[in-house]
């Protein structure tokens, strides 16, 4: 016995040092030496206490090949899966339980694109930008040829390839794609308006309603400084996030504080982990800027220098429409266009696919762009006529890193304004603040000149020429504000006022409640400072919830509680707030599921229903159409009876109330609202057991909502249990009085490699709603670390 415990021990001993070494072979370097091919002189690295880096170089080349290695050095993995989904080749790395996600990309076409603008990129002199983009390609192939690859592909048995110019612009595409809102919505609202008619569309805001708030303009005279089993659920399989949303905010000197400018940014997108953003900070001659930088960027797309900040919200923006083509009947390879009957164009493709023999692929094309019946379900259920996709980002090749370079390299608010107007797509809200005093916002897209038969919602009649795009709107008739007299601008994925000509350009926006509450919180006071700004970008209200909450109680007085009146309490105190000490979210949420299903399922069946709850109308419908009692959408079509919301409202409260007593018990104090929350931020392999305790990150309960300022969206279920999806992608606060001690957030932390402690180490201080700073102080940073990681020429 005694000889089998000493043989247990050295293998126990053996063990723990293997995983020990293993450990240490896996973790980022952050402080010694490593030499890099390709650097002109010896740059040196400061990790802060958070991970995050400072790069001091001699020069640009060497700054960004810096940036380069560093990231692929931490986000290696997260770089891999982002340009598999821009070239369409997950199938490759993953399997084939990923083929039909690459053929819905490479039919909508970012691989085609990403070419066609590696092409154009090619054709282009040599510029800053490039050099710099070179440069950092060249820091991450570096460290793909040298560095200790993740464990991530030890577990998949692979290995990367090189990283390249298309990559980069790959990735720019699936970035625009997840922009795109019409192929999750259009085929829905086109279905609706074909099978239910207008009536039940009136009840829904598929365009903005009168009540909704929208962010105002101010043009200048010109820039002078002063001072299921569809599409949707066929994404969730995605391994990289989505973009989803975002607040912005600059308020000018003349409401603060301090008296300089105050910036504010929350980008929303899909929980993940790593986090999203990647945050570098960079310093050479000429140049010193703290960047958040989406994975194989090399430029950050927010971030600030001493002297600018810039962030971004989606614009929301309608950019891809759809046109149905009735087919030739006596050749089903043409289709109508006016008087003539067009080929399909046909692109033969070859989709490569692990563990077995390649995909072949066929793509068609119309004149409007690639039909898509094969890859989007909820099309090729409602039509057998082929629809094709047409979509502003495929128009063009891209400048975006001409443009995103220009833009971290300003010097003034006309250099921003000018790289802004290079974005043709997706549509980006640029917020802006300046050391000048200058604050500004600008929607920077190209937007479509459409025919007035197109309604951009509904499938277009692809045989008639007349629906084509008739041009583009010039940039200079965009929305914009430039320093307007309110002191502040602010943008939270709402509907823009008119453009300069008085047109309400259409697209998916939000119904502006929490601009509403920045906007009102802003004009509240004229002395405003960081800690302000954290009360609002902390905020868990939305008094639209309450609104609908108390109408639905006020339609039913004689409802029965039987003996659960502490609901009805609740119900009529609730001020939008989402506590998690409070059971009043967990009540009103499964009611309000409960009455949208007993209204709508009927109609659009299950898995339309479920395609509802994913997309921008629900959002901005719900306050409208609880409050239309008249609406068809009450009754039952299944029965022969004629129900009404006051039926649907006290029969979903009775069910709710029955579910959450089984749920949770009897006692309604019980119910708190962070008894029902998940929030997990998942790891492309965590949907694997049980690789999901390795990869994966956990927090704490955090105030789910829909529509607060600080929006921790989760999808409305008939379980009760809410997974928060998708939320801030961090938080950022600037007072320009004091940018180098600016204040941010990730919400895992700032490294993928999950041996590094920098993994998951701001993960308790997102969930708490704390903040860390943002350094550009050399004193400062010095301080906040140990040794430096100097990277020497080879």
């Amino acid at each position: 016995m005694r000889k089998t415990g000493i043989v247990l021990g050295v293998l126990l001993f053996i063990l723990a040092i293997g995983a020990l070494v293993f450990t240490a072979l896996h973790t980022p370097q952050y402080e010694g030496e490593i030499t890099i091919q390709g650097l002109n002189e010896e740059t040196t690295v400061y990790f802060d206490q958070y991970g995050i880096p400072h790069i001091y170089a001699s020069n640009q080349a060497d700054a960004y090949t810096a940036l380069g290695y560093l990231h692929a050095q931490d986000r290696l993995f997260q770089l891999e899966m982002m340009r598999r989904v821009g070239t369409g080749t997950l199938a490759e790395f993953l399997g084939p339980d990923l083929l039909e996600i690459d053929q819905f990309f490479r039919t909508l076409g970012i691989p085609e694109h990403a070419k066609s603008s590696t092409d154009f990129w090619n054709s282009q002199p040599d510029s800053p930008w490039r050099k710099a983009t070179e440069a950092y390609i060249a820091g991450i192939n570096q460290f793909i040829q040298e560095g200790t690859l993740p464990v991530e592909y030890t577990l998949l048995g692979e290995k990367p390839r090189e990283f390249t110019i298309n990559d980069v612009h790959s990735i720019l595409g699936y970035m625009s794609f997840t922009f795109a809102m019409a192929v999750k919505s259009d085929p829905l609202i086109t279905e609706m308006s074909r099978k239910l008619g207008e009536n039940y569309l009136q009840a829904l805001s598929v365009h903005t309603l009168p009540e909704h708030h929208v962010i105002p303009n101010h043009y200048p005279d010109s820039l002078k400084s002063t001072s299921g089993s569809g599409l949707i659920s066929m994404l969730e399989k995605l391994p990289v996030p989505l973009l989803e949303g975002s607040n912005g905010w600059v308020i000018s000197g003349s409401k603060t504080k301090s008296g300089k400018v105050i910036f504010a940014n929350d980008t929303h997108i899909g929980f993940s982990s790593p986090s999203v953003w990647y945050e570098a900070h960079l310093e050479y001659p000429g140049f010193n800027f703290y960047g958040n930088h989406l994975a194989g960027v090399p430029f950050g797309l927010v971030g600030h220098s001493l002297f600018h900040s810039v962030g971004l919200t989606m614009f929301e923006n309608d950019d891809q429409d759809f046109f149905e083509v009735e087919l030739n009947p006596n050749n089903p390879n043409e289709y109508r266009y006016g008087d003539e009957f067009l080929p399909f164009t046909i692109l033969k493709d070859q989709i490569p696919v692990k563990g077995q023999d390649p995909v072949d692929f066929e793509i068609r094309q119309t004149i409007h762009g690639p039909i898509m019946n094969g890859v989007v379900s909820e099309i090729a259920s409602l039509t057998q006529n082929p629809v094709s996709s047409w979509w502003v980002y495929t128009s063009e090749p891209t400048r975006a890193l001409e443009s995103l370079y220009k833009i971290n390299h300003a010097k003034s608010m006309q250099d921003v304004a000018h790289a802004a107007e290079l974005i043709h797509a997706p549509g980006l809200n640029i917020m802006y603040g300046d050391s000048l005093g200058n604050i500004a916002w600008w929607a920077a897209a190209k937007l479509p000149i459409r025919s007035e038969k197109v309604d951009s919602k509904i499938f277009a009649n692809g045989s008639d020429p007349e629906i084509m795009p008739q041009g583009w709107y010039p940039f200079s008739m965009n929305p914009m504000s430039i320093n307007p007299p309110s002191g502040f601008v602010a943008s939270a994925n709402n509907q823009p006022d008119t453009l300069r000509n008085g047109v309400f350009f259409p697209g998916y926006y939000y119904p502006g409640e929490r601009w509403l509450r920045i906007a009102e919180a802003i004009q509240s006071k004229n002395d405003w400072t960081l800690d302000d700004a954290k009360a609002v970008q902390l905020e868990v209200i939305n008094t639209d919830h309450s609104q609908i909450a108390q109408f639905m109680l006020d339609q039913i007085p004689d409802f029965d509680f039987q003996g659960r009146e502490k609901a009805r309490e609740l119900l009529n105190q609730w001020d939008g707030n989402h506590e998690l000490n409070s059971p009043t979210p967990t009540i009103y949420y499964k009611w309000l599921y409960h009455t949208l299903r007993l209204s709508m399922e009927d109609e659009l069946g299950k898995v339309g229903f479920e395609n509802y709850l994913g997309t921008f109308m629900m959002i901005r419908s719900n306050l409208p159409f609880i409050k239309n009692i008249g609406s068809p959408w009450w009754d039952d079509i299944q029965t022969p009876e004629k129900e009404n919301a006051k039926d649907i409202f006290a029969n979903s409260l009775q069910i709710t109330l029955d579910e959450l007593s089984d749920q949770l018990g009897k006692d309604i104090d019980d119910w708190d609202w962070k008894k029902v929350i998940i929030a997990e931020h998942p790891h492309p392999l965590g949907s694997k057991k049980p690789l999901d305790k390795i990869f994966n990150v956990k927090t704490d309960p955090i105030p789910a909502n829909d529509e607060a300022v600080n929006k921790l969206a989760f999808k409305l279920n008939g379980e009760g249990i809410y997974r928060v999806t998708s939320g801030p992608a961090m938080r950022i606060l600037i007072d320009f009085q004091n940018i180098q001690k600016s204040l941010s957030v990730l919400p895992t932390g700032q490294s993928g490699n999950r041996f590094s402690k920098h993994y998951k180490d701001q993960a308790n201080l997102y969930a708490k709603g704390k903040y860390r700073y943002q350094l550009m102080d050399k004193k400062d940073i010095i301080k906040s670390t140990e040794e430096p990681l100097i990277l020497k020429p080879r």
